[in-house]
């Protein structure tokens, strides 16, 4: 089980059409599997003022312990 990153990019975008999101909720397997995806990785940086917080095209992302999850508030 999982997302993929095609998957992912369409629930943001649809998500920015009605308002802006905050961050991203993602499980850690998910995430995990993710980071193999080098579209994926080559979108992600890294905060300035924490190294732990990372972003995924501008939306913070804060990992959670649920294996497989990804929501976007």
């Amino acid at each position: 089980m999982g997302i993929s990153l095609k998957e992912i990019n369409a629930k943001i975008d649809a998500f920015k059409e009605s308002k802006e999101p905050s961050r991203i909720l993602i499980g850690y397997k998910t995430y995990s599997k993710l980071l193999k995806d080098d579209k994926f990785s080559d979108q992600l940086t890294k905060s300035s003022d924490d190294p732990m917080i990372r972003y995924y095209r501008g939306i913070e992302i804060k990992m959670i312990t649920e294996k497989h999850f990804f929501d976007i508030e």
